[in-house]
């Protein structure tokens, strides 16, 4: 699996499409969020790391940051 370019702000998907964080990820930095991408790769966020995902997890607690 390729690395993933993240920074404090956002991440680049592996399609390469710059996903910037909105607020809610900084305001809850310790949660597990879940995110698509507009290619339909999924991705966890957590505590500033991301992980790519080849389905839904059971222990992602929260996903409202990205509007699903």
């Amino acid at each position: 699996m390729a690395n993933i370019e993240h920074d404090k702000n956002g991440f680049t998907c592996e399609c390469g499409l710059r996903n910037e964080y909105p607020g809610y990820v900084q305001a809850h930095w310790s949660v597990r969020l879940s995110y698509s991408c507009a290619c339909q790769r999924q991705y966890i966020l957590y505590r500033g790391t991301v992980v790519k995902t080849s389905r839904e997890s059971s222990e992602i607690s929260d996903s409202e940051a990205f509007g699903d």
